[in-house]
């Protein structure tokens, strides 16, 4: 018997329910009180040591919070047991892509990148 099993999941997902809240409060927050956004401004706050760090975090917590959800959704409505380690290695690799590829992304345009 594993206990608590589904309460872990439940605490994690808002857990990172409100990291996103918290991160999206703050961006909208520098939007709105800082000058104009441009492209040069977007690379700046983007390629900053602070601004790369809370961009992986975002998207790390999107990935974990959509993986429990989009995991309950498949362990509750996909029976068939191959059926289901199918989906749901479907979906670790895609979100593992995602966030891999936004780590690449944001490592490449930090400075002193090669």
């Amino acid at each position: 018997m594993r206990l608590f099993a589904g309460q872990r999941a439940w605490v994690l997902q808002r857990a990172s329910a409100l990291v996103l809240l918290v991160l999206l409060a703050l961006a909208a927050a520098v939007l709105l009180v800082g000058p104009p956004v441009s492209y040069a401004r977007w690379h700046a706050l983007a390629t900053s040591s602070h601004g790369a760090v809370l961009i992986v975090v975002f998207f790390g917590a999107m990935c974990l919070h959509g993986w429990i959800g989009a995991r309950d959704i498949v362990l509750d409505y996909v029976h068939a047991p191959a059926l289901r380690l199918a989906l749901l290695t479907l979906l670790a690799v895609l979100l593992s892509a995602i966030l891999v590829r936004v780590v690449l992304t944001i490592a490449a345009q930090l400075p002193g990148a090669a």
